[in-house]
């Protein structure tokens, strides 16, 4: 069946073909192993130069979303062998990718890579790691009643636990979960949210990184994400059910 492309706004070019292409891709619009339009195709059709495509082709490439073979065209590739992380996000910010099975994958990765992130704090940790946590405790017991603003407070927790493993490979892994957390907010910091029961882990899990415990930190935080786990997926089930989200959602952004 031939993809139908709208021509996009003119000031997006090159960044609009890469968000068109890639939603069409990581939806089925595209399937793996078709070939895309040719470049003055693809021009024509989204209303941009063939300067733009070009770019936008090669960035999808990057992406390891499509092979482009000189001579013979740009082919899609199954997703699965993408080991770009950057599509972490691009899955989760269009409504038709984001699926509640999606999100439990994605959940129990970041589950297990975080617990081993706070293990290598609670060894790794220094004076002023352990000060800056005990202030983000403190305004969370002043303000954490506010779904925004414990989101916040979270956010700064989980980047500092990133820096704190010594480790440049899970500080990367940690930012972006930073960015997963910021966009799943809604699905579990809102007015349902047990403030009292999150202040208590983190009170202890703070405790544990004063010890230098691993094992306790890692099971503390263990706890924690399970229960925040089954928050979002039940969220996120409700969404998909009411045609919210997932391949029969409308529009790209979520």
């Amino acid at each position: 069946m031939a993809v139908e492309l709208e021509r996009l706004p003119t000031s997006r070019r090159a960044d609009g073909v890469v968000d068109r292409l890639r939603s069409l891709i990581l939806t089925g619009g595209y399937s793996p192993g078709s070939r895309l339009p040719n470049e003055r195709k693809l021009a024509d059709a989204l209303g941009v130069n063939r300067g733009s495509v070009r770019e936008a082709l090669q960035r999808l490439e990057f992406l390891e979303l499509i092979d482009v073979r000189h001579g013979q065209g740009s082919f899609v590739r199954e997703i699965s062998a993408s080991s770009a992380l950057q599509l972490v996000e691009a899955l989760l910010g269009d409504r038709r990718t984001i699926t509640r099975d999606l999100l439990a994958q994605i959940l129990e990765f970041r589950r297990h890579i975080t617990i081993h992130v706070v293990e290598l704090a609670a060894v790794h940790r220094t004076p002023q790691l352990l000060e800056r946590a005990r202030e983000l405790l403190a305004q969370e017991d002043q303000a954490g009643r506010d779904p925004a603003r414990a989101l916040e407070i979270d956010l700064e927790m989980n980047a500092l636990l990133g820096q704190a493993t010594g480790n440049l490979m899970y500080q990367f892994l940690s930012n972006l979960f930073t960015k997963l957390i910021r966009r799943l907010g809604p699905l579990y910091y809102n007015d349902r949210r047990d403030h009292t029961r999150s202040h208590r882990t983190h009170r202890a899990l703070l405790a544990a990184l004063e010890a230098g415990d691993p094992a306790g930190a890692g099971r503390i935080l263990e706890e924690m994400l399970r229960y925040s786990e089954e928050a979002i997926l039940a969220e996120a089930e409700q969404l998909e059910a009411e045609g919210l989200i997932g391949p029969n959602a409308r529009g790209d952004a979520s």
